[in-house]
């Protein structure tokens, strides 16, 4: 639904300037842009009252239905009930994108609060409203409100009563919206919603199809309705028969996901409909049922099947390997052939240049079981040439305690090296591991940062504090938003293990550029020294905002990322419906930025995600970004990650699956028009040799 507000504003700005043909309408689109960024500039300052606030409500009442859309979502994002009533009055609008702007910004706005107060206008709405769209913005609101019991069965029962019309079932497209809803309801109440008629309801829609939408939006439809059932406890053997044989991948994954509900004696022939699917994520499914049975010789077999390098001829997904491999981690009955399978997978000889993550995981999952095999392999992997080998060759000599390589390993170049190795000595030595951890406070990352401020917890080294000291004002100087964890980390050390003779160096904290450091200094003087301090934080300049022109260069542009092995990812972007995280991006794109960068992360049927200039989850672009919610996180979407609430980081991530539960807490930018099948090759390691803005008209 949010995809088609967007694409109704996009048709409501080219229907305007097709159509201007006078002289004074010529640059009609570029004033409609240029009041469309001032709402953009307003929500991003989130104001809670002055000049900001009076902008948006004022064009809230535009004479433009795309810009009061615009102020209406922009209301929403600040997430204050305070603003709700105005909010409300937009469900009135004439224009059905203000309306559906409206009820999804109205549930926005409750977020994380009791929504009891948003419901009863949302169950009027419904009662009267008649466009598809707006109607099924009602529905998949209805279901993101934070509800007592009696009040969730109220919006249970108005979504059931939604997803008809005429006696039949109600259009594609509204269905798709109370599938949403009942999807966020049903988690929302732990699945306590889902009994009799809703129940009895959802068992037609996972065999719901329509001609009226595509293939895939009835694909949605189902696969919530499983999903729902499946938490549920409410499927069984044949539901999950002929979810298998379903068209669709995510139909087919939804299924498997709940192997876990059958009977015991179900559930084998389950598993074998799902790993002769010809659906990888329907195995991948089925492979972690099988990782989290306990290690029979059958279970085993499975897992060492997968785990054995395939025929030249035989296409095996490197990610179904990578967790075959990690499900060895744990002793077989065959405890000789498991260490053989592993060995082998271990080789160094068996390290690819791209595709190097079996050989990787089998080295730690070796050194699990069988350590003394593991050790013979490991030089080959601490020589290698990929960072990303020797983080797993440092984690599988943390395993079996060789303390040599690890502290060869906590000189690498690699902060992510260096991470594991800090880790596997301090679990092996304690404190007498608290030199190396003061020594790792030395490099600028934050991920290495966290890891030794955790480490010298309880320290008694005498220069432990002056070295944390040290470590925040190099943390510091770059005055980056996204180190902002790390930072933390470090006053809550030195809380602990500094003292007064630190407070001169730590009072400039008090005026620091980020708020909740400021706070945490104030804290930390005052433990010291007993008396109160008052923080005065110093924000930076929010990030600037595009042009007119800009804007419209966005519009007109997709952004390809070539990966290392030949294929392209295009994404198509969102600058009116993520604004500010958006421009971000294509700059970054533009820039060059993340040449040479990798997707470090690679959670299956989840997501991957990367732009890491160090290669982890700490260490991102200098500034936050907020959020901008909204958009749904449907398979190939593109979303930004985040430290917290309004702390994108510049790092994107891309949805494997649908992924519903992320909607509306993280921003999306856009989507995957080509090269799906490129991005569910990535695993670890990705690496993006260059990225390309590339004109679409």
């Amino acid at each position: 639904m949010n995809q088609l507000l967007n694409a109704r504003f996009f048709l409501l700005l080219t229907t305007v300037s097709a159509t201007s043909c006078a002289p004074a309408d010529a640059n009609r689109t570029s004033r409609l842009n240029a009041a469309f960024l001032s709402v953009v500039a307003a929500e991003d300052a989130r104001p809670t009252g002055g000049s900001a606030m009076v902008r948006l409500h004022v064009f809230a009442d535009s004479d433009s239905r795309f810009i009061r859309a615009a102020a209406v979502r922009a209301l929403g994002r600040l997430e204050n009930s305070g603003v709700a009533d105005r909010i409300e009055r937009a469900l009135s609008d004439p224009a059905p994108e203000v309306r559906a702007a409206a009820a999804n910004a109205l549930v926005q706005a409750y977020f994380g609060a009791n929504g009891s107060d948003a419901l009863g206008p949302l169950l009027e709405q419904a009662e009267v409203e008649h466009d598809v769209t707006a109607r099924a913005a009602v529905a998949s609101s209805l279901g993101r409100l934070n509800l007592d019991t009696v009040d969730a069965e109220r919006a249970s029962d108005a979504l059931i009563d939604m997803s008809y019309a005429h006696g039949a079932d109600a259009p594609g497209e509204l269905m798709e919206g109370v599938a949403l809803g009942i999807d966020a309801l049903s988690r929302s109440t732990r699945a306590g919603v889902v009994q009799g008629r809703l129940a009895r309801r959802l068992d037609e829609l996972r065999l719901y199809a329509d001609g009226s939408v595509t293939r895939q939006q009835q694909a949605r439809v189902r696969a919530l309705a499983l999903n729902v059932l499946g938490s549920a406890g409410l499927l069984d053997r044949e539901r999950m028969r002929i979810a298998l044989r379903d068209e669709s991948v995510v139909v087919k994954t939804a299924g498997v996901r709940w192997i876990t509900t059958l009977s015991p004696d179900e559930q084998g022939e389950a598993l074998r409909q799902a790993m002769f699917s010809r659906s990888v994520p329907a195995q991948i499914e089925g492979l972690r049922f099988i990782v989290g049975e306990p290690r029979t010789a059958t279970t085993c077999e499975y897992l060492m099947s997968g785990a054995r390098t395939p025929p030249p001829d035989v296409d095996v997904p490197v990610g179904l390997r990578v967790l075959s491999i990690d499900g060895l981690a744990e002793a077989c009955p065959d405890l000789i052939a498991q260490r053989d399978v592993l060995s082998t997978a271990a080789a160094p000889d068996r390290i690819d240049s791209i595709d190097w993550q079996p050989a990787s995981h089998a080295l730690v999952a070796l050194a699990q079981i069988a350590p003394l095999a593991a050790g013979s392999i490991l030089p080959g992997h601490v020589a290698h040439a990929n960072p990303f080998v020797r983080s797993y060759a440092a984690r599988a000599a943390g395993i079996i305690g060789d303390r040599s390589v690890l502290r060869t390993l906590l000189t690498d170049t690699s902060p992510n090296v260096r991470t594991e190795a800090l880790l596997g000595l301090t679990r092996l030595d304690g404190r007498a591991a608290d030199r190396a951890a003061i020594e790792q406070l030395t490099i600028v990352d934050p991920q290495l940062v966290m890891t030794a401020s955790a480490a010298l917890a309880g320290s008694r080294e005498p220069d432990a504090g002056a070295a944390l000291s040290d470590a925040l004002d190099r943390m510091s100087e770059e005055r980056r938003e996204t180190f902002r964890d790390a930072r933390r980390a470090l006053l809550d050390r030195l809380a602990e293990l500094g003292g007064s003779e630190l407070s001169e160096r730590l009072i400039p904290y008090l005026s620091d550029y980020d708020a909740l450091v400021a706070q945490d200094a104030a804290r930390v003087l005052e433990a010291w020294n007993g008396r109160p301090y008052f923080p005065t934080p110093n924000p930076p300049e929010s990030s600037a905002l595009p042009t007119v022109e800009e804007l419209e260069q966005m519009l007109r542009s997709m952004v390809v990322l070539h990966m290392q092995g030949g294929g392209e990812i295009h994404i198509a972007l969102h600058p009116y419906a993520a604004t500010t995280n958006t421009w971000r991006f294509f700059q970054q794109a533009r820039d060059g930025d993340f040449n040479g960068l990798t997707f470090h992360r690679w959670a299956p049927n989840f997501v991957i995600q990367g732009g890491s200039p160090n290669a982890n989850e700490y260490y991102g672009d200098g500034p936050f970004s907020r959020d901008e919610v909204g958009m749904h996180h449907w398979r190939g979407s593109v979303g930004i990650s985040t430290r917290g609430h309004d702390t994108g980081d510049g790092q994107i991530f891309v949805n494997l699956l649908d992924n519903t539960r992320l909607d509306h807490q993280y921003t999306v930018i856009g989507m995957v028009t080509d090269g799906l099948d490129v991005v569910d090759e990535v695993n670890e390691g990705g690496m993006i040799e260059r990225t390309e803005v590339r004109p679409t008209r």
